[in-house]
């Protein structure tokens, strides 16, 4: 019995699932051209104050209520967010 037949549905199934992931990585890639230049390499610019307590990185999974409790407590203003939606 061939994997990828038609009547094969493990076959089918996991070609789905990885032409999904396929899409997925492609999608990531297209959007990592429009990061706005605040978020890349920042760690040296003033700017990168501004947003240092909202970007985290995979260290979020394992200390994740601390990272949740940091953004509910701290007010966030207008400017903020139109700032951040306009890439300032």
């Amino acid at each position: 019995m061939d994997f990828l037949a038609e009547n094969n549905l493990c076959g089918q199934t996991i070609l789905r699932l990885v032409s999904r992931g396929n899409a997925i990585i492609a999608e990531l890639l297209r959007l990592s051209d429009f990061i706005p230049p605040v978020f890349r390499d920042s760690s040296s610019r003033p700017e990168h104050a501004k947003y240092a307590e909202l970007l985290s990185d995979f260290s979020y999974f394992s200390n994740w209520e601390y990272f949740e409790n940091n953004i509910i407590s701290k007010p966030v203003s207008v400017c903020f967010l139109f700032d951040i939606a306009i890439g300032i």
